[in-house]
């Protein structure tokens, strides 16, 4: 993993920068606007604002290039470039949960189990996730490989 990740997905301009009208360029003040702050650009009628936009495609390519890796060794390399006492690298290892599914477990009946539910065909709880981690071996996988083992049915209750 890179040194600079962090830098690399965060660092990004931000959605709405180059057209958001600065309540500092008003001349002087509106006459319906009753408040004062940071927002005030956006109860006088500007007709944008800024949001955050984070480039996550390089963390993306990184944890699809390290497929078939244990998880455990992939998750080690991350934590020794991103550690936990810097609030933006905090934040880039909080979106490692948007890629990979890491808690899927096995339940009672042999049903692989997420976030306490029970896995089946339909995909709507791992919308945007295009990796999960094999609970039999910890091996980090595609999730086309656990659409198959579900189509299959393994991990299915019996």
């Amino acid at each position: 993993m890179r040194d600079d990740m962090f830098k690399v997905i965060v660092e990004r301009p931000r959605w709405g920068s180059n057209h958001a009208a600065s309540p500092k360029l008003r001349l002087g003040p509106h006459p319906d606007c009753q408040q004062i702050g940071l927002k005030r650009h956006v109860r006088i009628g500007a007709p944008y604002d800024k949001s955050l936009n984070e480039n996550l495609g390089p963390l993306r390519r990184y944890l699809r290039r390290q497929r078939g890796r244990v998880w455990n060794d992939v998750f080690r390399d991350i934590c020794a470039h991103l550690d936990t006492g810097h609030t933006v690298k905090m934040h880039v290892r909080e979106h490692i949960e948007d890629i990979v599914i890491t808690r899927v477990s096995i339940g009672r009946g042999g049903e692989w189990m997420f976030k306490g539910e029970v896995l089946s065909a339909h995909r709507s709880w791992w919308r945007w996730r295009t990796l999960f981690v094999d609970p039999r071996d910890g091996i980090l996988k595609d999730i086309a490989v656990l659409d198959a083992l579900l189509a299959a049915g393994v991990g299915v209750r019996t």
